[in-house]
């Protein structure tokens, strides 16, 4: 393998820091196969305070049992996001910080004038408030953790730093960051003034494309100094690595605005990162920077935040195909995104998922990341020299950027980009990096200021820190400020492709791939027989509880021969003020966080009708969610629709009825199960005649739903399989005989937690609003304002066809 991956968690801390629950879940994240934690303050409840002596004194004693363990451990320096505010105390230590813009005011006759505008909030262009950051959480963590403890932390992660606050003032409004000492620093280096000439950032003019390039590279050179340079020299004089990864870095459109040029923010950055949020693969583009920079920079590698809001629908296959994807750009530190310590309501819905700790599949971590490390080590070892490198046209958007643009794309992933001036360079440029994907060329990235600024040309190679490069492809819209400098790369013997070449570089490239041989065909080697269902002990129904009047909610479920429903538990995901049960107050039994109800079995039978009343806490979580569970099956009232190949839809409402003695092991949301978050069991006899046996090396599941298998043949354990090739190696030679295949069939997360009314239902994309039904940067440009609906969704789930040896 030429990149050893590794595992870790972004692990969200959204409760009161009790060691004990603390050591039990990083034992847990343990045993599922990571290899270390991101320690992130997320929802933070402050018991103890935040960075007070007695959560220091916690963090102290949970690092050492990390260490103890060998556990990695890493801080994320803020309680919350973006990084710089130190939970709000930066604030409160310097209530007069202020982020400033400069906006262009159309008006009547003349065409308009510059308007300044600001806010009281903490600008990451600020180095004062930078050191008070420092000195909160940096200084707070060093001085304030054991010795031992401190010396064990690899480093620290800071996240989405952008212009002004993190915020995207240029998306939103179409305003440009400012900072009072740009007049200065402009001055100093480009002896003239900046105030007259800044109606060029949004008007044409004279001069205004240079004029551009020089404002926003200023801007960028103002972040670096107010907030990176500051932390990543804290870090080197502590001995410790600076992860950071950027708002914005779909494309360089989309990261102007947000960090002006990621290349020179990166640099900075002693394990540069990324942050790839959603569950399938992305663009070709964003993921390589990281590994560039890392690369031309020396450093030990590239790292990133995975999978962030990718949903609960996330399964082992689509897991697999995401993590080879971004192994396949050189990404090494992989951090999932994210963990809960506590899955109360807002962490269902806080961008999932949580894993691995509350998906359906957790137990099959650790073989899912040894087979992606397995997997891994066939992709091209991108530490070798590469092909090509791809010269980004950063300065060409800049001088062609006119702010208003901005304000018609996703600010989250940086789609819809108008097929404006700087538009069309930027989609040139992906379209570029797509081709020589495609193609397999091993491509880096940098941009014209790195290779004018740190570039070299040494014994026929253009050098940029640590790498060399033999061929440069430069994209459409590339700015040079030395004339010649391409001359002069050529002069050297370095083979320059610009637009009108570089396909032709491709069409060499291409190699003609080798057939390969298709594998042998399965072959049933056994008689087979229909698959039987062993009827779980426990069931769920996820109870939709309506708002009713001062803070009560309530919900009615219909029972069908309620005589044998008896043992059910209500179960809220929240603490409550009261339960009543068809009018009666019941005991509240508080567990993890959250609450439990045992309804008395006289409860459950009156007119069949289980009629549920919730008093919420005053403050508290409005409307948690609850599930009731016992043993019975869930049915819809009015039949269940297909909503495509992969989903089923359900108009209910739904009821309980008796578990049934027979089971459809085909389509096991109908069955009963549409609500069910753990497995079932399914059997079948097999028998392999005299005259058919023969070696056999691995057994395949056909036409199975579902997300993970654990699979058993006469009780001996043959490991773990997901789609789509839902198979398992065999230990030995099979003998004439019978055999009992057993199958621990997974259920998708999302039919657990949802969003169930999401009009889409299951989607690559899911934000908190996805389960409020509030349309959003997460919801496609054309879905409903109202992205609720009555009818609820469920991912199919099910085993009906047999077995193939191969």
């Amino acid at each position: 393998m030429n990149n050893r991956l590794s595992f870790l968690s972004f692990w969200s801390i959204n409760d009161a820091l009790d060691l004990n629950a603390l050591k039990k879940q990083l034992d847990e994240l343990r045993l599922a196969g990571l290899e270390g934690v991101i320690f992130h303050p997320r929802f933070y409840p402050n018991v103890p305070v935040y960075m007070s002596n007695d959560y220091l004194e916690i963090v102290s004693d949970l690092i050492l049992y990390a260490k103890a363990t060998g556990m990695i451990f890493w801080i994320y320096d803020e309680n919350g996001w973006p990084s710089g505010t130190a939970s709000g105390k930066v604030m409160m230590r310097h209530p007069d910080a202020t982020c400033k813009w400069v906006e262009w005011v159309p008006t009547p006759g003349d065409g308009g004038r510059i308007e300044f505008g600001s806010k009281n909030a903490v600008s990451s262009l600020d180095p004062v408030t930078t050191q008070m950051f420092l000195g909160i959480t940096y200084e707070g963590y060093r001085q304030g953790l054991a010795p031992e403890a401190f010396d064990y932390v690899t480093g620290f992660f800071s996240d989405e730093v952008a212009f002004l606050d993190g915020h995207g003032i240029t998306v939103k409004t179409g305003a440009i960051p400012w900072d009072d000492r740009l007049p200065q620093q402009y001055e100093k280096r480009y002896g003239e003034a900046l105030l007259p000439r800044l109606p060029l950032l949004f008007t044409e003019g004279e001069g205004h494309e240079d004029f551009r390039v020089r404002y926003w590279e200023l801007l960028t050179d103002a972040i670096v100094e107010g907030f990176y340079q500051p932390v990543a020299a804290w870090c080197e004089t502590y001995g410790k690595k600076f992860t950071a990864h950027l708002k914005a870095e779909e494309s360089p459109f989309f990261q102007l605005s947000y960090s002006g040029s990621g290349f020179q923010v990166l640099k900075r950055v002693e394990t540069p990162a990324i942050d790839a949020l959603e569950r399938y693969p992305g663009n070709n583009f964003y993921p390589r920077i990281a590994h560039s920079v890392a690369m031309q920079q020396g450093r030990s590698g590239s790292l990133v935040e995975a999978m962030g809001g990718s949903g609960w629908g996330v399964s082992p296959e689509s897991f697999t195909n995401y993590c080879l994807w971004l192994a396949s750009h050189g990404i090494e530190q992989f951090v999932f995104h994210l963990n809960q310590l506590k899955l109360n309501t807002k962490a269902v819905q806080d961008w999932p998922p949580s894993m691995p700790s509350h998906v359906t599949w957790k137990d099959a971590f650790p073989a899912l990341l040894a087979s992606i490390k397995a997997q891994s080590a066939l992709l091209p070892d991108l530490k070798a020299e590469p092909d090509a490198l791809i010269v980004t046209p950063t300065r060409g958007i800049m001088a062609a950027f006119d702010p208003k643009d901005s304000m018609q794309m996703n600010e989250h992933d940086g789609s819809n980009i108008p097929a404006s001036a700087a538009g069309v360079i930027n989609e040139k440029l992906l379209t570029l990096v797509e081709a020589c994907y495609a193609a397999g060329l091993h491509y880096e990235l940098t941009e014209e200021r790195v290779i004018e600024e740190d570039g070299l040309i040494e014994s026929g190679y253009l050098r940029i820190g640590k790498r060399g490069y033999k061929c440069v492809i430069v994209a459409e819209g590339c700015r040079w400020k030395e004339e010649g400098t391409l001359d002069k790369l050529r002069g050297a013997g370095i083979n320059v492709c610009e637009p009108q070449d570089w396909e032709r570089l491709l069409v060499e490239k291409i190699r003609a791939e080798s057939s390969e041989e298709l594998p042998a065909a399965a072959e049933s080697a056994f008689e087979q027989t229909i698959w039987s269902i062993q009827s779980p002990n426990t069931n769920q129904l996820y109870v939709e509880l309506q708002p009713r009047y001062e803070g009560k909610l309530g919900a009615q479920i219909w029972l069908e021969n309620p005589v044998h429903l008896g043992g059910l538990i209500f179960v809220l995901f929240d603490p409550v003020e009261e339960v009543r049960i068809n009018g009666e107050m019941i005991p509240l039994h508080f567990k993890d966080g959250g609450v439990e109800v045992l309804i008395p079995d006289d409860r459950v039978g009156l007119n069949g009708l289980l009629s549920i009343e919730v008093m919420s806490i005053p403050g508290g979580e409005a409307c948690p969610i609850a599930f009731l569970r016992g043993r019975f099956a869930v049915v819809s009232k009015l039949p269940l629709r297909e909503k495509d190949e992969r989903q089923l839809m359900a108009d209910g409402p739904f009821h309980l009825i008796p578990m049934p003695a027979v089971i459809d092991a085909a389509n096991l949301i109908s069955a009963g199960f549409p609500f069910m978050g753990a497995p079932v069991i399914a059997k079948k006899t097999i028998s392999l005649h005299a005259d058919q046996q023969g070696i056999h090396t691995s057994l395949q599941l056909t036409d199975v739903q579902g997300d993970a298998a654990q699979i058993w043949l006469s009780g001996e354990e043959l490991g773990w399989c997901w789609g789509p090739q839902w198979t398992v190696n065999l230990p030995k030679e099979l003998a004439a005989g019978s055999y009992e295949l057993e199958v621990a069939l997974y259920p998708s997360t999302f039919n657990a937690y949802g969003p169930h009314h999401h009009y889409e239902g299951d989607r690559h994309l899911t934000s908190p609003d996805q389960y409020v039904g509030i349309k959003n940067f997460a919801d496609r440009p054309n879905a409903p304002e109202e992205t609720r609906v009555q009818h609820a969704h469920f991912v199919k789930w099910g085993i009906s066809g047999d077995v193939q040896f191969m």
